[in-house]
């Protein structure tokens, strides 16, 4: 039976909430939110950006598993400072035309990574339940 998950759920999701927050605004400051134009391409970027923070919190929440919770947790941290490495690089410190493709590369390392921990993490939890 799986061990219920309510507060490391929470956790998660407060957490991927200040991450998306976060990742918005970051959105925001480095385009052009004055043209209506930008927002029509911005809003479905933004679901690209913003996924890889929300889609630990939605498994975790679906999974209702103590141990799937703390796993995604933990891939959200090394995830989040990860990114948050690659945007200030490329958004303060790099003078390059092309520092905005850290928006395209950082989240499809993401979600590479987060399909593969959140395979790992369910074969995981679903082979230790049969013991």
């Amino acid at each position: 039976m799986p061990v219920r998950a309510n507060k490391p759920v929470r956790i998660l999701g407060i957490t991927g909430a200040v991450v998306a927050i976060a990742l918005v605004a970051l959105m925001i400051h480095s385009g052009d939110p004055t043209s209506s134009s930008w927002w029509l391409a911005a809003i479905p970027f933004a679901l690209w950006i913003v996924g890889p923070a929300v889609a630990p919190y939605l498994l975790a929440r679906r999974r209702q598993d103590r141990r799937v919770a703390v796993a995604m947790l933990g891939f959200l941290a090394i995830s989040t400072v990860a990114s948050a490495i690659a945007y200030h690089d490329a958004m303060f410190v790099s003078e390059s035309s092309t520092a905005a493709l850290v928006f395209l590369f950082v989240p499809l390392y993401q979600w590479t990574a987060f399909l593969i921990v959140a395979a790992i993490t369910l074969i995981a939890v679903r082979w230790a339940s049969r013991g």
